[in-house]
């Protein structure tokens, strides 16, 4: 019996829900609703912070964060501006802010994103410098004589003596 009154309860909830999505995203003009899937791309999920809304599970978190970018899109605000709603909104768990950690990449504009978006070039450089350095010790050894013509005579006599003793 318990359990068929939750099934009845998720069933009611999500079409509450499903009505108020589709109430927000009829309202929507064609930019904002590109706008709502880059804001949906670049929100986590706050149920598990297992990926972004745009690809995660339907669940009520995912949904209601889904209807709060509509419905704040429809109120005029800016993609920045959603964003910056999101941050400051308090986790449940913690009492705190979300922060940068809601985002699902840094924003550009702000001291994480320009470091996050220069060690990429950074890491890159660093690789090729190493890469420059494998590749002439590996030509340094294959300079290296390989056959007996080229070694040195004091090598060779050397070799021959202790051939000779044994």
């Amino acid at each position: 019996m318990k359990t068929i009154k939750i099934i009845l309860l998720l069933a009611i909830a999500g079409a509450v829900f499903a009505q108020n999505y589709e109430f927000y995203n009829q309202k929507l003009t064609d930019e904002q609703k590109e706008d709502a899937i880059y804001l949906e791309k670049n929100i986590m999920a706050t149920c598990c912070f297992g990926g972004p809304i745009y690809m995660h599970g339907k669940n009520q978190k995912t949904e209601e964060a889904k209807i709060t970018i509509r419905r704040l899109l429809i109120e005029g605000k800016t993609t920045d501006e959603i964003l910056d709603h999101f941050r400051e909104s308090i986790d449940p768990r913690t009492g705190l802010p979300y922060g940068n950690r809601i985002l699902a990449s840094p924003k550009a504009t702000e001291t994480v994103g320009r470091v996050s978006y220069w060690m990429v070039l950074g890491f890159f450089i660093v690789g090729l410098a190493l890469l420059a350095v494998a590749l002439r010790k590996f030509k340094v050894k294959k300079d290296a004589p390989s056959s007996p013509d080229e070694l040195p005579a004091e090598t060779l006599k050397q070799v021959e003596s202790e051939l000779s003793q044994l």
